[in-house]
């Protein structure tokens, strides 16, 4: 039965990103960790989570009635896409809430948000019932395996072994087709009401834009629209008004009419890449354990391993110099591959934190710096690192 294969797959991660020195990134964790997220990151105070709904399993979504009046058109053109494509747009569904996501085809894909789904390694897809306003049945729903991720940019690929029917994919579109000023179309489940229509236009093209969420840091070309669109839309389509994929609706500022969607530019780019290791979710009793402490292998620092996602490897490492001339260090590996992705250092030795390096597309480059004034491991400022800079 559906239901009972969800539950017995999903779990929940515990990652969030930390810090440590510039020249481990991309490098193996000091004496072999693996991974790591004891530093929670702050919410960022100009944007608004759009994770989802508190949802506690996918099947609350099937035999409930959704809205009588699920989309508002404007006229017969808009009321056209949304007949046509609402049906390759997708509830995701996790025990953590939910959010959106479009069949682009390619082997039977579901693009979306990292962050709807980030922690799963298994997900719930609820696909529209073929009468419009009918409530969704057990034969709506399907699993889907999340097959490649890339937190930098905010995006996920999602695979489902069988379509409940014939579902036409989304066509993707081009970075040519992104034009400030023209009409732009959305459809997703804001606030849980399912598969919402509503309509806009391009505000502006904003390339390599850099913002932060309570999952960490992203860049990527986004598309500003004013569009509206609420937690639950995420991952959800942004289309052209020829009905094209040209970005995933992924967050809003603080404000009137400030939606952000990750650009079809960045969409591409992601689905050629090869993908990520998909990190594996702790159980629910997982609790930090420390693994080692000592002598770092080349006998010039004290070392102190945890694990902190119940893999029995070292995943946060904190290194202390003999040399007082030298920083302290934390090295954290946010997405499991065995490699430094944020490091954090304490460079007067003061007990509090000065500067951070962070790789967010896990390409083993530097992407930003953090700045520490208060001292906290969460850094209050980020800015792009530039290489060759003395930092």
């Amino acid at each position: 039965m559906k239901r009972a294969a969800l539950s017995a797959v999903i779990a929940v991660v515990l990652a969030d990103p930390a810090m440590a020195q510039e020249s481990l990134i991309g490098m193996a964790l000091p004496a072999s960790p693996d991974n790591a997220s004891m530093i929670s990151v702050e919410n960022s105070p100009e944007l608004y989570d759009l994770g989802g709904l508190s949802a506690k399993a996918v099947t609350k979504y099937a035999g409930t009635k959704l809205g009588d009046a699920p989309y508002s058109g404007r006229g017969r053109h808009e009321s056209e896409i949304y007949r046509a494509l609402s049906p390759s747009v997708v509830i995701v569904a996790t025990d953590d809430g939910i959010g959106s996501g479009s069949f682009i085809g390619s082997g039977d894909s579901v693009l979306t948000n990292w962050h709807v789904v980030k922690g799963f390694q298994k997900v719930g897809l609820v696909f529209k019932p073929p009468a419009e306003g009918s409530k969704p049945s057990e034969a709506d729903i399907e699993i889907a395996d999340v097959i490649k991720i890339d937190p930098g940019r905010d995006l996920a690929l999602l695979r489902v072994a069988a379509l409940p029917r014939d579902v036409k994919p989304i066509m993707l579109g081009a970075e040519s087709d992104i034009q400030v000023g023209a009409d732009v179309h959305a459809i997703g489940h804001p606030t849980g009401e399912a598969w919402t229509y509503t309509k806009g236009f391009i505000s502006q093209y904003r390339k390599d834009y850099e913002w932060r969420d309570e999952e960490g840091s992203h860049k990527a070309s986004v598309i500003q629209t004013q569009t509206p669109i609420n937690p639950g839309n995420s991952g959800g389509p942004l289309l052209s008004d020829d009905g094209k994929l040209i970005g995933g609706n992924a967050f809003k500022a603080k404000g009137e009419a400030l939606n952000f969607a990750i650009s079809i530019a960045d969409v591409q780019a992601f689905l050629a890449k090869a993908g990520q290791p998909i990190p594996i979710k702790p159980p629910a009793t997982c609790k930090s354990v420390k693994l080692y402490e000592g002598r770092d292998r080349q006998e010039i620092a004290t070392l102190v391993q945890y694990d902190t996602n119940c893999d029995g490897k070292p995943d946060y490492s904190f290194v202390t110099p003999d040399d007082r001339t030298k920083p302290i260090s934390a090295h954290l590996d946010t997405n499991f591959d065995g490699k430094t992705d944020i490091s954090v250092e304490d460079r007067n030795r003061d007990q509090k934190w000065d500067i951070s390096f962070h790789d967010v597309d896990f390409d083993g480059k530097i992407d930003l710096v953090g700045y520490h004034p208060d001292g906290k491991l969460t850094p209050s400022r980020l800015e792009k690192y530039i290489p060759g800079t003395r930092y």
